[in-house]
Formats: C-alpha cells, structure tokens, sequence
C-alpha cells in the first residue's frame, strides 16, 4: 500500500492520493508524494485570484489575498508532515 500525502488523508479523510487527483483534475503522476499539495496549492491559488477579482478586487489585490492564503494552507501542510 503507497503512502498517501495529500492534505485530506493525512487529516483522517478517507481519499487515497490517486483518487485526489482525479477529484480536482491534477496530474496523477503526483499521487503518492508530496507534490500533489503543492499542485493543490497552485490550483486553489489560481481559483483564489478568480474569486477576488469576481469580487471587485484588482488583480494585485486579489494576488495579494490569494498568496496570503496559499501561505497559511502552505504552513498547514508543513505541519502535517512534520
């Protein structure tokens, strides 16, 4: 059995890596590493930007607040495979 390192799984959720991926459309060579968060970071950055901008933000606003998110995730992450 691999070792699954995406967020969800190491906080207790049933989501095996392989399944992760395909559930947010990432790449499924990442399964099984810890790179699928950093991909997973990636998107919901880019989600984030989106959203603040849908919201009125300017876009260095909306980098701004999605890289602060990214970050507080980021440090999370970092935690759990600690």
């Amino acid at each position: 059995m691999q070792k699954n390192y995406n967020r969800l799984a190491m906080q207790g959720v049933q989501i095996d890596d392989l399944e992760f991926c395909k559930q947010f459309n990432l790449d499924p060579s990442l399964a099984y590493t810890p790179k699928v968060n950093i991909a997973m970071l990636d998107l919901m950055y880019e989600q984030n930007v989106k959203g603040f901008e849908g919201e009125g933000y300017s876009l260095s606003q909306s980098k701004s607040e999605a890289g602060r998110l990214r970050a507080e995730a980021k440090a999370d992450i970092d935690l759990l495979m600690s």
